[in-house]
């Protein structure tokens, strides 16, 4: 009877420790960052294991000391150098440090301000990615403890699920970060070749002129990345996109002492950063143009922005009720640079329709956009 008493707790003790795994594994996969992942791992350590404190410390980029990254018992910036402290020496080790008496091992290693005196006993683990320790994980409490084998066994399942949450993270991380220096590659190659096609245009213009809408053009890439970096995610909502492109164009070219409206109105379209750096690129040019041509020697005017999500197309729409376009205008002969730049981005890059004609409206001129969503 007292064999099965003891089988059962057993296995009722087991039962607990796997549904508290279970509830770690839940925790990770419910996070959305490192910072949160690693915050919520101590949490429920703590509250599995019955604890004091929980810490994870990960190798500074140099890999000459670990650095607190999550605690539910200490605080500050706690730095650990290269195999000092207990924490320190399981990591330097790749072994496992139980120490009922942490306070009076000889490896102990205290950093003021830490908080971590307070602590009678401390077990420590390495954490490994693919045969290299990245950092290390413990557990404390202020009372004196004896950790049992049960405990070091739940605590290393613990510590092997934090080492696969980081080597998940530090995978995504690279993703983004190639991602991200691809994005940059190809904008600074569309930079570059909007600046080409500027030098080889004939048409003259001051230096000034030319640095002006050049900086236009990187400015309204850049709103792309602002927004990005914002949001987190790889969609950007276009209509706020083409806000900011023609503040920023408003900015640098309508005269402060010009009464010239420009409104920018319609539906928000989230889509793909790559779509969205062209037609960032398509307003900056209308808008610009609109002001240079068509509102040319005028002191007051407006221009309206349109952004329409109708029938699975998407309508990027630029109206002005300046001086129209020229006689016997011909579009196919006809466009500058800003609106070649436009037409060859729309239908090239973006297999969609460019329209310029006079404005229906009355006096002025109407272009619009259309791509296939």
């Amino acid at each position: 009877m007292v064999a099965q008493a003891e089988l059962a707790a057993r296995l009722r003790q087991k039962t607990e420790q796997l549904a508290a795994v279970r509830e770690i594994s839940r925790a990770i996969l419910q996070a959305r960052d490192l910072s949160e992942t690693l915050e919520l791992i101590t949490q429920k350590a703590t509250e599995i294991m019955q604890v004091d404190s929980c810490s994870i410390y990960l190798y500074n980029p140099t890999g000459d000391r670990l650095e607190l990254a999550a605690s539910t018992g200490l605080s500050g910036e706690v730095a650990i150098p290269d195999g000092m402290g207990l924490t320190g020496w399981a990591a330097a080790h790749r072994e496992t440090v139980v120490a009922p008496d942490a306070l009076s091992d000889v490896r102990f290693y205290r950093v003021i301000g830490s908080g971590e005196s307070k602590y009678a006993s401390l077990m420590a683990m390495p954490l490994v990615v693919r045969n290299r320790v990245i950092g290390a994980a413990n557990v404390q409490t202020a009372d004196r403890h004896e950790f049992t084998g049960d405990e070091v066994e739940l605590f290393g399942f613990i510590t092997e699920l934090t080492a696969l949450a980081l080597e998940k993270a530090q995978q995504v991380h690279a993703a983004q970060v190639q991602e991200m220096h691809h994005r940059v590659k190809n904008n600074l190659q569309t930079i570059a070749m909007l600046l080409r096609l500027q030098l080889a245009e004939e048409k003259p213009l001051s230096p000034k002129e030319i640095l002006q809408e050049s900086i236009n053009r990187v400015l309204s890439i850049a709103a792309v990345h602002e927004i990005l970096s914002e949001t987190g995610t790889d969609r950007v909502d276009l209509l706020a996109l083409v806000r900011r492109v023609v503040q920023a164009v408003a900015a640098n070219m309508a005269p402060p002492s010009s009464r010239i409206n420009i409104t920018v109105q319609g539906d928000s379209i989230l889509l793909p950063s790559r779509q969205a750096t062209s037609l960032a690129l398509v307003a900056n040019e209308l808008v610009q143009n609109a002001l240079e041509h068509g509102m040319a020697g005028r002191e007051e005017g407006n221009i309206t922005v349109t952004i329409l999500h109708r029938y699975r197309q998407l309508r990027l729409r630029v109206e002005d009720d300046g001086r129209g376009l020229p006689p016997g205008f011909n579009p196919a002969t006809g466009l500058g640079l800003g609106l070649e730049i436009v037409r060859e981005t729309v239908v090239g890059d973006l297999r969609g329709k460019f329209d310029i004609r006079p404005n229906r409206r009355g006096a002025g001129t109407h272009v619009q956009v259309t791509l296939p969503l």
